[in-house]
């Protein structure tokens, strides 16, 4: 009797031992997760695994500069319109033997020098002259012109670039005050330049406005979102991405309700995002087809892949989805329905090797659950060509803003909040478009200053650029 007490004793401490090595085990590989097994940035993997040690190939330098086989890429010239100057140099003899030379006319090697000017701004000062009134016993003066008037100190062009500088260049308005005062020789106050960027902000409102109402009609979005802080108050900005533009929306909240009130709870097009919950519940509450990204799940089962206890099964999900990305990345030698139909067998292979000898641990576990609940809205790229199968457009497009947010630590009011959503909505809309958005940021100030028949649009009424 003693002996099976001390055996069972035994196996129950062997037993509660194990259960401890695999929690530790999840530990370790939890603190070991990087960029390619989780969803943290790239920054974030400071401590890197060694590189494989090099082989004599790998030992012999590459030259700087174009490859072998690869095309020169050599900077265009500027346009004639932007010449200012030109200066003819000649020769007076040959510079090898002194001879001498021969011009031959309408063939020359020009070279292009771009440089500051000394003050590179242009003041004007408007004297306003002072009259006299017999009649009214008063002094008055002479009107400014009214377009002057209306711009105030700041022109229109440097109104603009003060926005450029501040959205686009991530400046303060303490930098943008240092900028003016060591580039531009002339003080100004944080105040004023606070002032410039509200205009500005103002004068892009009807076209923000204009892109919000026809987000609700695009027929598919990558839509993803990230925090920013307002006061030190979390609150969450939530980009949206079409054929054509960006659309960015800062909100409180980060639950679907955003969502409904963005897109509408009668939204005809799909979405594509990550798995989170807040997209699951806008599809199934407005019935919203959705994609959801295989970056992430490639993530997820990469994770997998390094625990002892998944492993095996990681490894084989993995093997099943490399394939299926192979034939994607070779779609351009396939015909359409020999695409459609490898894709359709990855299809299989995947649903199959997902739900088969998963391991009794909770995320492998929750893996396959997800699958059986959700399987198809991975696959929905299969059906429609033109959706892709990650979520990597929206989280490209939302990187300006995780940039911005690095180096001004968020905003300070609602007024900061609209600025934001308006110029990076502008300014990722221009770049998709290949619009200059120097040019549209002037066109949008110059209409809410000036007036004129119709605001610079961002989309035309039929809804193309």
């Amino acid at each position: 009797m003693d002996l099976q007490r001390v055996v069972s004793e035994q196996a129950a401490i062997i037993e509660k031992l194990r259960t401890e090595n695999a929690a530790l085990k999840a530990e370790i590989a939890a603190l070991k997760k990087n960029s390619s097994t989780s969803s943290k940035p790239p920054s974030s993997d400071i401590v890197k695994p060694p590189k494989p040690p090099k082989t004599p190939k790998d030992k012999k330098k590459r030259k700087r500069g174009a490859q072998p086989g690869h095309q020169q890429h050599l900077r265009e010239p500027l346009p004639p319109e932007m010449i200012d100057e030109i200066l003819k140099i000649d020769l007076s003899a040959c510079p090898s033997c002194n001879s001498k030379l021969k011009l031959i006319g309408g063939e020359t090697k020009t070279f292009q020098q771009i440089e500051l000017v000394e003050k590179p701004i242009f003041v004007t000062e408007y004297q306003q002259l002072k009259y006299w009134c017999k009649k009214c016993r008063c002094y008055h003066y002479a009107r400014l012109p009214e377009d002057v008037a209306k711009e105030g100190l700041f022109g229109k062009n440097l109104t603009v670039l003060t926005a450029y500088l501040k959205g686009k260049g991530h400046m303060s308005y303490r930098t943008l005050k240092d900028y003016f005062h060591d580039v531009l020789g002339f003080d100004i106050s944080t105040g004023f330049l606070v002032g410039q960027i509200k205009r500005i902000s103002a004068a892009l409102h009807p076209s923000y406005a204009e892109l919000a109402e026809f987000l609700k009609q695009q027929e598919h979005l990558y839509i993803d979102e990230t925090s920013l802080k307002k006061n030190g108050k979390l609150q969450w900005v939530w980009c949206f991405v079409s054929e054509f533009f960006t659309f960015f929306k800062i909100d409180a909240s980060r639950g679907s309700k955003v969502l409904k009130e963005t897109l509408g709870e009668d939204f005809l097009g799909s979405i594509s995002s990550d798995f989170y919950s807040a997209y699951r519940k806008y599809t199934k509450d407005t019935k919203t087809l959705v994609q959801f990204c295989w970056a992430h799940l490639i993530r997820e089962i990469k994770f997998l892949a390094t625990l002892a206890d998944t492993k095996a099964y990681g490894k084989r999900l993995l093997k099943q989805v490399k394939k299926m990305f192979k034939t994607i990345y070779s779609q351009e030698e396939l015909t359409v329905d020999e695409f459609k139909r490898l894709l359709l067998q990855h299809k299989e292979a995947i649903l199959n090797t997902v739900r088969r000898f998963v391991p009794e641990y909770k995320k492998a576990t929750v893996l396959a659950e997800r699958f059986e609940k959700f399987g198809e809205n991975y696959f929905l790229f299969i059906d429609n060509p033109e959706i892709e199968p990650t979520n990597n457009a929206a989280e490209r497009e939302i990187r300006t803003l995780v940039i911005d947010r690095k180096i001004t630590q968020g905003v300070r009011s609602d007024a900061g909040n609209e600025w934001h959503e308006r110029f990076w909505t502008v300014l990722a809309t221009c770049k998709r478009q290949g619009k200059n958005v120097m040019a549209f940021l002037r066109e949008s100030l110059s209409f809410f200053l000036h007036g004129g028949l119709s605001p610079p649009r961002l989309i035309n009424p039929s809804g193309e650029t």
